[in-house]
């Protein structure tokens, strides 16, 4: 069933546990990740980024979002990744989102308070939940580029938050977009700080591939939504490579249904790791 975000993330802070936001990149990943929801009885977030929407169109991409939401008994947020492109945001507003993610973090720093400011009441009309990302975070990944990373400040991050009125908050703390970067590790003081100043939810990006007591530590110093795509990709892409070695397979929907169990393999690992199974009860 289609939910709001906020209240989706208001319930995983209550239980001390995080949802995971899982970017769809074609109808098999969203066919993964949704059956993963429905059979660990978790609540999830479709997240579609703006490659995906250049990719199949906004309209079928939320199409896919909504039905499958609408198809299953467990919650399910539909959600903008990484709103870079401010004139696809206000696209966005009335295409059936219940959540918008801003990335202002190429924005000019005097000029990010006032917009998310002003975008966040527009969205709350509607009731629309956003999300901002307002400092860099490393690594590259669809339209993201972030080549080093800016951690984020906590005093600063409780001014933002106050100030803009949005509903959850990105941290960046050393983790990355895509494939881990060397060295990667992520401060897990820092982002107590940022718990202690910050009052709405906190979110992490670039968690594929990290450790998992990373991310229950992460989870326990108050992170309550994880995104994960890369890892989706990978497990996708290497089924369908075993998959196409056996050359008498030549219909498409043989080739690409195996992806959709190794999606929702990967995906039903993350929520038991995150603390979400059995929260859609």
């Amino acid at each position: 069933m289609l939910v709001n975000l906020s209240a989706m993330l208001a319930a995983a802070d209550r239980g001390k546990y995080a949802v995971g936001g899982f970017n769809i990149t074609s109808l098999e990943t969203a066919l993964g990740i949704v059956a993963a929801a429905e059979a660990e009885q978790s609540p999830v977030i479709l997240q579609i980024s703006e490659k995906t929407i250049d990719y199949m169109g906004l309209d079928v991409a939320v199409a896919i979002a909504q039905t499958l939401a609408n198809r299953v008994t467990v919650p399910v947020a539909v959600h903008l990744d990484h709103g870079k492109n401010f004139e696809l945001c206000e696209q966005t507003l009335k295409a059936g989102f219940t959540s918008i993610m801003l990335d202002v973090s190429q924005m000019p720093k005097n000029e990010r308070i006032p917009f998310v400011k002003g975008f966040t009441t527009r969205a709350h009309r509607l009731g629309i939940t956003v999300e901002v990302e307002e400092d860099v975070i490393g690594g590259r990944e669809d339209y993201v580029r972030g080549e080093a990373g800016h951690f984020t400040d906590p005093a600063r991050a409780a001014v933002f938050v106050r100030e803009t009125g949005c509903d959850c908050f990105a941290v960046s703390i050393g983790e990355a977009h895509g494939k881990p970067l060397p060295n990667e590790k992520l401060d897990l003081d820092l982002l107590c700080e940022i718990d202690r100043t910050v009052t709405v939810p906190l979110v992490l990006h670039g968690a594929s591939s990290t450790p998992d007591e990373v991310i229950r530590e992460a989870i326990a110093r108050g992170i309550r939504k994880i995104n994960i795509d890369t890892d989706l990709r990978l497990a996708f892409t290497k089924q369908l490579r075993e998959t196409l070695k056996q050359e008498d397979v030549y219909d498409p929907r043989d080739e690409l249904r195996p992806t959709i169990a190794s999606v929702e393999s990967v995906v039903r690992e993350k929520m038991r790791l995150f603390g979400s199974s059995a929260q859609a009860r």
